[in-house]
């Protein structure tokens, strides 16, 4: 718990910056993020999940929620068949040494002028996959 607040401190601390070198990571590890979201916003489950590892931990809130590639990619799955119109756009991403901390706007109904809902996600890399994820996101993002 007190690394997430780390984590989140980090991110406080960079989104304070104004430099653009700041905002988008171009490392390994980032494009496996950058390629995830584009999946987000063409709603492949499949494509999604190819940067997870097999056992990889989604955890909401420091709740466990998600156990392993295979229930990821269900769960993407059902919420992008839920939300149709969902869209992800990055505004930030950076990259310490094997973690990705990621920060995203989310629009569930992809409704043009309308605000999208801030997310922060933490990514933990081993051997070039993501083994955790841990996700700060509104409560009341779903409705």
């Amino acid at each position: 718990m007190k690394n997430i607040g780390l984590y989140m401190l980090i991110v406080v601390f960079m989104i304070g910056c104004t430099s653009k070198k700041h905002e988008l990571s171009n490392g390994k590890q980032s494009q496996v993020i950058k390629k995830m979201i584009k999946a987000v916003n063409e709603k492949d489950a499949n494509t999604y999940v190819e940067g997870f590892a097999e056992d990889v931990k989604v955890y909401i809130e420091s709740q466990l929620k998600i156990s392993g590639r295979e229930a990821l990619q269900k769960n993407r799955a059902e919420h992008f068949e839920k939300y149709p119109k969902v869209y992800s756009e990055i505004q930030y991403l950076i990259e310490i040494d094997n973690k990705v901390i990621m920060h995203d706007k989310v629009w569930l109904d992809n409704a043009e002028g309308g605000e999208g809902k801030d997310i922060v996600e933490i990514f933990t890399f081993d051997h070039g996959k993501v083994v955790r994820v841990d996700v700060v996101q509104p409560k009341d993002l779903f409705r």
